[in-house]
């Protein structure tokens, strides 16, 4: 069994790789203990829309996306992010970076925090489903975030788009 240890905005998570099979005393921390994770059936094409992801945690817009969903649900951006999105951060080099995500839904359905607000220690640490999820998908599939449309559930930690390297986008992106 193969661990990995790492930091997710200065939180440190332990994943155990796919293929290493599943110890129940390790965390996951995209899925709770009572999903059962149905195989993939072919990890190279990606996303199927299974939704195990979005009902965890909702993934960070790169530079340029925002206008991409606000355009397809026929909404301007800011109007995208004050009914939809959070703003989330990182450090990057020593600098706070800021960047979008969609926001968590609670248990209630509600926005866990209110949209076009910043997102605080505790809210990045509460598993919600990600607000575009339907149930059946992602409502956005076309244009969404960035780290959706890399991430694929079956690669190992290293191998999936992180948010350092989102950040990243955004702070170059900034300085352009």
């Amino acid at each position: 069994m193969t661990k990995k240890t790492f930091r997710i905005l200065s939180e440190e998570t332990v994943r155990v790789t796919p293929d290493a099979g599943v110890d129940p005393d390790d965390e996951n921390p995209y899925w709770t203990a009572w999903e059962e994770l149905p195989p993939h059936p072919d990890p190279s094409q990606g996303c199927i829309r299974r939704g195990l992801c979005c009902k965890s945690s909702p993934g960070w817009f790169g530079p340029g996306e925002i206008e991409g969903a606000a355009a397809l649900l026929g909404l301007t951006p800011d109007d995208l992010v004050r009914r939809y999105l959070v703003i989330d951060e990182a450090e990057i080099d020593g600098e706070r970076v800021y960047v979008f995500a969609p926001v968590k839904l609670a248990r209630d359905g509600r926005p866990a925090i209110p949209p076009a607000t910043r997102a605080d220690a505790l809210y990045r640490t509460l598993r919600g489903t990600c607000v575009f999820f339907d149930g059946e998908g992602c409502g956005i599939y076309a244009a969404r975030p960035i780290e959706c449309a890399r991430y694929v559930c079956t690669n190992k930690p290293g191998d999936n788009l992180d948010h350092e390297a989102i950040a990243r986008l955004w702070k170059e992106a900034a300085g352009a």
